[in-house]
């Protein structure tokens, strides 16, 4: 597998956790349990934190990945 694809495949994995607790939240505030609120706090953070890590992060990571290595002086 290209090590891009499978970094890609990494970054983007998390999104189907945060869709989980989501749903586990909105499960909880259905059920009248308002520890939901931190459960869907908590799956916003983490997908604010991997929208950085893919949109900022990743680019960067690849881009120093494909440049050629620095020649000694």
């Amino acid at each position: 597998m290209n090590p891009t694809k499978r970094l890609m495949f990494w970054l983007k994995v998390p999104y189907a956790a945060d869709v989980a607790l989501a749903l586990i939240a909105v499960a909880l505030l259905a059920g009248g349990r308002s520890v939901g609120w931190w459960v869907l706090v908590f799956a916003a953070v983490r997908a604010i934190v991997g929208t950085i890590a893919l949109v900022w992060i990743a680019p960067r990571m690849l881009a120093r990945r494909t440049s050629p290595p620095p020649t000694p002086r």
